[in-house]
Protein backbone atom coordinates (compact mmCIF):
# COMPACT_ATOMS: atom_id res chain seq x y z
CA UNK A 1 0.00 0.00 0.00
CA UNK A 2 1.05 3.70 -0.78
CA UNK A 3 -0.03 6.66 1.10
CA UNK A 4 0.33 9.69 -1.01
CA UNK A 5 -0.81 12.55 1.03
CA UNK A 6 0.34 13.26 4.17
CA UNK A 7 -3.19 13.09 6.28
CA UNK A 8 -2.96 9.62 4.88
CA UNK A 9 0.40 9.11 6.91
CA UNK A 10 -0.61 10.76 10.24
CA UNK A 11 -3.99 8.83 9.89
CA UNK A 12 -1.45 5.47 9.65
CA UNK A 13 0.59 6.28 12.19
CA UNK A 14 -2.55 6.82 15.01
CA UNK A 15 -3.88 3.16 14.35
CA UNK A 16 -0.39 2.08 14.91
CA UNK A 17 -0.32 4.23 18.46
CA UNK A 18 -3.78 2.49 18.94
CA UNK A 19 -2.46 -0.85 18.04
CA UNK A 20 0.74 -1.12 19.98
CA UNK A 21 -1.08 -0.35 23.13
CA UNK A 22 2.17 1.33 24.45
CA UNK A 23 2.90 1.78 28.05
CA UNK A 24 6.10 3.21 30.33
CA UNK A 25 6.24 2.97 34.38
CA UNK A 26 9.10 3.86 36.18
CA UNK A 27 11.43 1.41 38.23
CA UNK A 28 14.39 0.83 40.27
CA UNK A 29 17.94 -0.28 38.67
CA UNK A 30 17.70 -2.63 41.63
CA UNK A 31 14.38 -4.39 40.33
CA UNK A 32 16.16 -5.43 36.94
CA UNK A 33 16.42 -8.28 35.96
CA UNK A 34 18.42 -7.50 33.01
CA UNK A 35 20.34 -4.20 34.59
CA UNK A 36 22.54 -3.85 37.07
CA UNK A 37 24.89 -1.11 38.72
CA UNK A 38 28.65 -3.23 38.33
CA UNK A 39 32.37 -1.85 37.58
CA UNK A 40 31.69 2.02 38.11
CA UNK A 41 28.51 1.68 35.08
CA UNK A 42 25.33 0.41 34.21
CA UNK A 43 25.40 -2.91 32.16
CA UNK A 44 23.13 -5.18 30.85
CA UNK A 45 23.47 -8.89 31.63
CA UNK A 46 24.03 -10.10 28.52
CA UNK A 47 27.34 -7.14 28.05
CA UNK A 48 25.21 -5.92 25.01
CA UNK A 49 22.71 -3.18 24.13
CA UNK A 50 24.42 -0.49 25.57
CA UNK A 51 26.41 0.64 29.08
CA UNK A 52 25.94 3.63 30.45
CA UNK A 53 29.27 5.20 32.24
CA UNK A 54 31.12 8.19 33.23
CA UNK A 55 33.36 10.55 31.58
CA UNK A 56 35.29 13.38 32.92
CA UNK A 57 37.01 16.49 31.19
CA UNK A 58 38.15 19.67 32.55
CA UNK A 59 35.89 20.61 35.29
CA UNK A 60 33.15 18.41 33.76
CA UNK A 61 31.38 15.09 34.17
CA UNK A 62 28.28 13.12 32.80
CA UNK A 63 26.80 10.18 32.03
CA UNK A 64 27.00 8.92 28.38
CA UNK A 65 25.79 5.88 26.36
CA UNK A 66 28.15 3.56 25.43
CA UNK A 67 27.61 1.72 22.37
CA UNK A 68 30.26 1.26 20.14
CA UNK A 69 28.70 -1.27 17.79
CA UNK A 70 27.54 -0.24 14.52
CA UNK A 71 23.61 0.08 14.21
CA UNK A 72 21.91 0.01 10.54
CA UNK A 73 19.51 2.69 9.76
CA UNK A 74 18.25 1.28 6.51
CA UNK A 75 15.80 3.19 4.09
CA UNK A 76 14.16 0.40 0.50
CA UNK A 77 13.42 2.64 -1.94
CA UNK A 78 11.73 1.50 -5.36
CA UNK A 79 10.97 3.61 -8.95
CA UNK A 80 7.77 6.34 -7.94
CA UNK A 81 4.77 6.84 -9.91
CA UNK A 82 6.32 9.85 -10.69
CA UNK A 83 9.83 11.23 -10.82
CA UNK A 84 11.49 10.50 -7.45
CA UNK A 85 11.48 7.78 -5.02
CA UNK A 86 9.03 6.26 -3.02
CA UNK A 87 10.35 4.47 0.41
CA UNK A 88 9.38 1.78 2.63
CA UNK A 89 8.69 3.66 6.19
CA UNK A 90 8.67 1.67 9.63
CA UNK A 91 5.84 3.45 12.08
CA UNK A 92 8.04 2.60 15.03
CA UNK A 93 6.95 3.17 18.37
CA UNK A 94 9.82 3.93 20.91
CA UNK A 95 9.13 4.92 24.46
CA UNK A 96 10.81 7.98 24.56
CA UNK A 97 8.91 9.53 21.37
CA UNK A 98 6.34 12.43 21.46
CA UNK A 99 3.44 10.60 20.38
CA UNK A 100 4.84 7.18 20.89
CA UNK A 101 5.16 6.51 17.06
CA UNK A 102 7.03 8.24 14.57
CA UNK A 103 8.28 7.43 10.77
CA UNK A 104 11.58 5.51 11.12
CA UNK A 105 13.40 4.03 8.12
CA UNK A 106 13.13 0.35 6.87
CA UNK A 107 15.64 -0.89 8.94
CA UNK A 108 16.61 0.93 12.52
CA UNK A 109 18.18 -1.67 14.59
CA UNK A 110 21.08 -1.98 16.61
CA UNK A 111 23.65 -4.87 16.04
CA UNK A 112 22.19 -6.72 19.16
CA UNK A 113 19.11 -6.21 18.10
CA UNK A 114 19.73 -7.64 14.42
CA UNK A 115 21.60 -10.63 16.53
CA UNK A 116 18.41 -11.02 18.21
CA UNK A 117 20.06 -10.60 22.00
CA UNK A 118 16.30 -9.63 23.16
CA UNK A 119 15.10 -13.31 22.32
CA UNK A 120 12.08 -11.61 20.38
CA UNK A 121 11.45 -11.46 16.75
CA UNK A 122 13.76 -10.73 13.92
CA UNK A 123 14.63 -6.88 12.88
CA UNK A 124 12.41 -6.26 9.90
CA UNK A 125 14.02 -5.74 6.53
CA UNK A 126 17.64 -6.14 7.93
CA UNK A 127 18.51 -9.02 5.60
CA UNK A 128 18.52 -7.11 2.14
CA UNK A 129 21.28 -4.42 4.51
CA UNK A 130 23.20 -7.55 5.06
CA UNK A 131 23.77 -8.69 1.77
CA UNK A 132 20.64 -9.33 0.21
CA UNK A 133 20.67 -7.97 -3.14
CA UNK A 134 19.94 -4.71 -4.42
CA UNK A 135 21.61 -1.26 -5.56
CA UNK A 136 22.66 1.22 -2.97
CA UNK A 137 22.35 4.68 -3.97
CA UNK A 138 23.67 5.75 -0.83
CA UNK A 139 26.06 4.09 2.27
CA UNK A 140 27.76 5.50 5.26
CA UNK A 141 29.15 5.38 8.60
CA UNK A 142 27.93 8.56 10.87
CA UNK A 143 27.73 9.67 13.87
CA UNK A 144 25.30 10.14 17.02
CA UNK A 145 24.85 13.11 19.38
CA UNK A 146 28.15 13.60 21.06
CA UNK A 147 27.06 14.94 24.11
CA UNK A 148 25.09 12.05 24.64
CA UNK A 149 26.38 8.89 22.58
CA UNK A 150 29.85 7.76 23.50
CA UNK A 151 31.85 6.88 19.87
CA UNK A 152 28.45 5.39 18.69
CA UNK A 153 28.68 4.97 14.74
CA UNK A 154 25.07 3.69 12.36
CA UNK A 155 25.09 2.72 9.02
CA UNK A 156 22.96 5.32 7.14
CA UNK A 157 22.33 4.15 3.95
CA UNK A 158 19.22 4.20 0.81
CA UNK A 159 18.89 0.62 -0.94
CA UNK A 160 17.13 0.69 -4.39
CA UNK A 161 15.49 -3.32 -3.85
CA UNK A 162 14.34 -5.65 -5.76
CA UNK A 163 10.72 -6.61 -5.27
CA UNK A 164 10.16 -7.30 -1.09
CA UNK A 165 6.57 -8.39 -1.60
CA UNK A 166 3.53 -6.81 0.38
CA UNK A 167 4.85 -5.43 3.83
CA UNK A 168 3.20 -6.09 7.04
CA UNK A 169 0.90 -3.96 8.74
CA UNK A 170 3.98 -1.20 10.12
CA UNK A 171 5.21 -0.88 6.98
CA UNK A 172 3.98 1.58 4.13
CA UNK A 173 4.82 2.94 1.40
CA UNK A 174 5.55 6.80 0.74
CA UNK A 175 6.76 9.05 -1.79
CA UNK A 176 9.48 11.42 -1.65
CA UNK A 177 6.98 14.00 -2.67
CA UNK A 178 5.04 13.07 0.54
CA UNK A 179 7.83 12.08 2.79
CA UNK A 180 9.46 15.59 2.57
CA UNK A 181 5.94 17.61 3.43
CA UNK A 182 6.59 15.85 6.69
CA UNK A 183 9.71 16.86 7.19
CA UNK A 184 8.15 20.26 8.77
CA UNK A 185 5.66 18.75 10.55
CA UNK A 186 6.17 18.11 14.73
CA UNK A 187 7.11 14.59 16.19
CA UNK A 188 6.18 13.18 12.41
CA UNK A 189 9.89 12.36 11.16
CA UNK A 190 12.29 10.64 13.31
CA UNK A 191 16.17 11.47 14.06
CA UNK A 192 16.90 8.53 12.15
CA UNK A 193 15.09 8.96 8.69
CA UNK A 194 16.09 13.04 8.66
CA UNK A 195 19.99 11.82 8.96
CA UNK A 196 19.68 9.09 5.82
CA UNK A 197 17.69 11.31 4.02
CA UNK A 198 20.39 14.17 4.55
CA UNK A 199 23.20 11.78 4.06
CA UNK A 200 21.90 10.50 0.46
CA UNK A 201 21.70 11.80 -2.79
CA UNK A 202 19.50 14.43 -3.28
CA UNK A 203 18.97 13.95 -7.02
CA UNK A 204 17.64 10.75 -6.63
CA UNK A 205 15.32 11.31 -3.85
CA UNK A 206 13.37 13.79 -5.82
CA UNK A 207 14.36 12.26 -9.41
CA UNK A 208 14.92 15.46 -10.46
CA UNK A 209 17.23 18.92 -9.72
CA UNK A 210 16.34 19.79 -6.14
CA UNK A 211 14.05 22.99 -5.15
CA UNK A 212 11.99 23.17 -8.00
CA UNK A 213 9.91 25.85 -6.33
CA UNK A 214 9.62 29.47 -8.12
CA UNK A 215 9.57 31.52 -4.76
CA UNK A 216 12.48 33.60 -3.79
CA UNK A 217 13.61 31.15 -1.69
CA UNK A 218 13.17 28.28 -3.53
CA UNK A 219 15.34 29.98 -6.44
CA UNK A 220 18.09 30.34 -4.22
CA UNK A 221 18.42 27.19 -2.99
CA UNK A 222 18.21 25.57 -5.71
CA UNK A 223 21.34 28.04 -7.23
CA UNK A 224 23.04 27.36 -3.94
CA UNK A 225 22.70 23.57 -4.88
CA UNK A 226 24.16 24.17 -8.38
CA UNK A 227 26.87 26.26 -7.44
CA UNK A 228 30.56 24.80 -8.14
CA UNK A 229 31.82 23.41 -5.52
CA UNK A 230 34.72 25.93 -4.42
CA UNK A 231 38.13 24.99 -4.38
CA UNK A 232 40.12 24.24 -1.13
CA UNK A 233 36.92 24.36 0.40
CA UNK A 234 36.96 20.23 1.72
CA UNK A 235 40.90 21.52 2.92
CA UNK A 236 39.37 24.36 4.93
CA UNK A 237 36.87 22.12 6.47
CA UNK A 238 39.12 19.28 7.60
CA UNK A 239 41.51 22.10 9.00
CA UNK A 240 38.70 23.59 11.16
CA UNK A 241 37.98 20.21 12.02
CA UNK A 242 41.73 19.34 12.76
CA UNK A 243 42.10 22.75 15.40
CA UNK A 244 38.73 22.08 16.87
CA UNK A 245 40.07 17.89 17.78
CA UNK A 246 43.28 19.49 18.85
CA UNK A 247 41.96 22.03 21.11
CA UNK A 248 39.52 19.63 22.67
CA UNK A 249 40.18 18.24 26.59
CA UNK A 250 41.56 15.15 27.57
CA UNK A 251 38.59 13.08 27.91
CA UNK A 252 39.14 10.59 30.37
CA UNK A 253 36.51 7.69 32.02
CA UNK A 254 34.66 8.07 35.42
CA UNK A 255 32.89 5.63 37.75
CA UNK A 256 29.30 6.87 37.15
CA UNK A 257 28.85 7.61 41.54
CA UNK A 258 32.00 9.60 41.50
CA UNK A 259 30.86 12.19 39.09
CA UNK A 260 30.68 15.36 41.17
CA UNK A 261 27.64 16.88 42.25
CA UNK A 262 25.63 14.26 40.44
CA UNK A 263 23.42 12.39 42.97
CA UNK A 264 23.68 8.94 42.68
CA UNK A 265 21.07 5.97 43.82
CA UNK A 266 20.76 2.67 42.46
CA UNK A 267 17.72 2.02 44.56
CA UNK A 268 15.56 5.24 42.78
CA UNK A 269 13.80 5.41 39.63
CA UNK A 270 16.16 8.66 38.95
CA UNK A 271 19.57 6.66 39.02
CA UNK A 272 21.59 9.68 38.72
CA UNK A 273 19.96 13.32 38.60
CA UNK A 274 21.93 17.01 38.17
CA UNK A 275 20.67 20.11 36.16
CA UNK A 276 17.43 19.19 34.84
CA UNK A 277 19.39 15.92 33.39
CA UNK A 278 18.40 12.19 34.55
CA UNK A 279 19.13 8.50 34.11
CA UNK A 280 16.07 6.88 34.53
CA UNK A 281 15.56 3.03 34.69
CA UNK A 282 11.78 2.89 32.90
CA UNK A 283 9.61 -0.65 32.08
CA UNK A 284 7.75 -0.52 28.85
CA UNK A 285 5.19 -2.84 27.30
CA UNK A 286 4.29 -2.68 23.31
CA UNK A 287 2.89 -4.91 20.84
CA UNK A 288 4.28 -3.28 17.60
CA UNK A 289 8.05 -4.37 18.33
CA UNK A 290 10.14 -7.80 18.63
CA UNK A 291 9.75 -8.01 22.34
CA UNK A 292 6.18 -6.76 24.11
CA UNK A 293 7.85 -5.37 27.02
CA UNK A 294 11.46 -4.84 28.33
CA UNK A 295 13.35 -2.57 30.91
CA UNK A 296 15.93 -0.37 30.12
CA UNK A 297 18.04 3.26 31.28
CA UNK A 298 16.81 6.02 29.64
CA UNK A 299 18.18 9.88 29.56
CA UNK A 300 15.57 12.58 30.16
CA UNK A 301 16.29 15.99 29.47
CA UNK A 302 14.02 18.30 31.38
CA UNK A 303 14.36 21.45 29.37
CA UNK A 304 13.85 21.93 26.03
CA UNK A 305 17.03 23.02 23.46
CA UNK A 306 16.69 26.05 20.03
CA UNK A 307 18.91 24.41 17.32
CA UNK A 308 19.42 26.96 14.30
CA UNK A 309 20.90 27.12 11.23
CA UNK A 310 21.98 29.97 10.25
CA UNK A 311 21.87 31.06 5.84
CA UNK A 312 22.68 34.20 4.28
CA UNK A 313 24.30 35.73 0.99
CA UNK A 314 27.60 36.55 0.07
CA UNK A 315 28.34 37.38 -3.57
CA UNK A 316 24.55 37.08 -4.63
CA UNK A 317 25.23 33.49 -3.27
CA UNK A 318 22.99 31.80 -0.45
CA UNK A 319 25.12 29.81 1.80
CA UNK A 320 24.53 27.90 4.89
CA UNK A 321 26.72 28.31 8.32
CA UNK A 322 28.53 25.58 10.61
CA UNK A 323 30.89 25.36 13.17
CA UNK A 324 33.47 23.00 14.27
CA UNK A 325 32.05 21.75 17.20
CA UNK A 326 34.32 19.37 19.76
CA UNK A 327 32.37 16.95 22.00
CA UNK A 328 33.33 14.57 24.56
CA UNK A 329 31.55 11.37 22.62
CA UNK A 330 32.64 12.21 19.04
CA UNK A 331 35.08 9.05 17.66
CA UNK A 332 36.11 12.08 15.42
CA UNK A 333 36.51 14.50 18.21
CA UNK A 334 34.54 17.29 16.20
CA UNK A 335 32.52 17.59 13.67
CA UNK A 336 30.25 20.55 12.28
CA UNK A 337 27.51 21.84 14.16
CA UNK A 338 24.89 24.08 13.30
CA UNK A 339 26.35 27.61 13.50
CA UNK A 340 24.11 29.93 15.10
CA UNK A 341 25.18 31.20 18.65
CA UNK A 342 22.43 33.92 20.05
CA UNK A 343 21.55 35.58 17.24
CA UNK A 344 18.35 36.63 15.34
CA UNK A 345 16.75 36.32 11.73
CA UNK A 346 13.94 35.63 9.79
CA UNK A 347 12.50 32.83 10.10
CA UNK A 348 12.39 30.12 7.13
CA UNK A 349 11.86 26.49 8.65
CA UNK A 350 11.26 25.24 11.91
CA UNK A 351 9.97 21.59 13.18
CA UNK A 352 9.78 20.06 16.88
CA UNK A 353 11.23 16.88 17.07
CA UNK A 354 11.89 14.04 20.09
CA UNK A 355 15.34 13.48 19.32
CA UNK A 356 16.48 9.59 19.83
CA UNK A 357 13.15 8.34 21.14
CA UNK A 358 15.10 4.74 21.61
CA UNK A 359 17.48 6.16 23.93
CA UNK A 360 16.22 9.80 25.16
CA UNK A 361 12.76 9.98 27.14
CA UNK A 362 10.83 13.25 25.02
CA UNK A 363 14.14 15.24 24.58
CA UNK A 364 12.70 17.87 22.75
CA UNK A 365 14.64 20.35 20.23
CA UNK A 366 13.43 22.92 17.87
CA UNK A 367 15.22 22.73 14.68
CA UNK A 368 14.81 26.56 13.10
CA UNK A 369 16.61 27.83 9.74
CA UNK A 370 17.16 31.18 10.26
CA UNK A 371 17.98 33.93 7.63
CA UNK A 372 20.21 36.57 8.54
CA UNK A 373 20.17 38.10 5.57
CA UNK A 374 24.45 38.48 4.66
CA UNK A 375 26.40 36.01 5.45
CA UNK A 376 29.01 37.46 7.92
CA UNK A 377 32.42 36.80 7.71
CA UNK A 378 32.95 35.91 11.63
CA UNK A 379 35.66 33.49 13.24
CA UNK A 380 35.15 29.77 13.75
CA UNK A 381 31.89 29.96 11.47
CA UNK A 382 32.01 27.96 7.94
CA UNK A 383 29.33 29.21 5.30
CA UNK A 384 28.85 26.50 2.94
CA UNK A 385 27.03 26.59 -0.49
CA UNK A 386 24.20 23.88 -0.64
CA UNK A 387 26.69 22.10 -3.20
CA UNK A 388 29.42 21.95 -0.80
CA UNK A 389 26.70 20.78 1.95
CA UNK A 390 25.17 17.64 -0.31
CA UNK A 391 29.18 16.82 -1.42
CA UNK A 392 30.07 16.33 2.11
CA UNK A 393 27.35 14.60 4.08
CA UNK A 394 28.61 11.27 3.06
CA UNK A 395 32.10 12.17 4.88
CA UNK A 396 30.75 12.35 8.08
CA UNK A 397 31.73 15.44 8.92
CA UNK A 398 28.65 16.79 9.78
CA UNK A 399 27.08 15.73 13.74
CA UNK A 400 23.41 14.49 14.76
CA UNK A 401 22.18 17.88 15.08
CA UNK A 402 23.59 19.66 11.65
CA UNK A 403 21.82 16.93 10.25
CA UNK A 404 18.28 17.05 11.47
CA UNK A 405 18.29 20.69 10.94
CA UNK A 406 19.80 20.40 7.14
CA UNK A 407 16.76 17.93 6.99
CA UNK A 408 14.50 20.73 6.94
CA UNK A 409 15.72 22.43 3.42
CA UNK A 410 14.70 18.76 1.92
CA UNK A 411 10.99 19.73 2.78
CA UNK A 412 11.94 21.99 0.23
CA UNK A 413 13.28 19.57 -2.26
Amino acid sequence: MTLTHPDAVAGWLAEIVERDAGSLEDIALAGSGAWSWREGAIRHATNRFFNVVGLAWQEDARPFIEQREIGTLGLIARPGGGAGLDFLMHAKAEPGNVGLVQLAPSCQATASNADRVHGGAATPFFSPFAGGGGTFLSDSLQSEQGSRFLAKRNRNAVLLAPAIGEPGPLHRWVPFDTLRALLVQDFLVNTDTRSVLCTSDWPSLAGRIPFPGEDGFSRELRASFQAPVRRGMWDRVTAALDDARAAGPEVRPVALDAMPGWGFDPGRHRILEKDGLAVRQIRVRSRTREVTGWDQPIFDQAEPQVIDLPCGRADGLLLFGYRPRWEPGLLAGAELAPGLEGQEGRLRLEVRQSDEGGRFYRDIASYRVLDLGVAEQEPGMLWLTLAEVHAMMPRAVFNNEARSATSLLLSLA
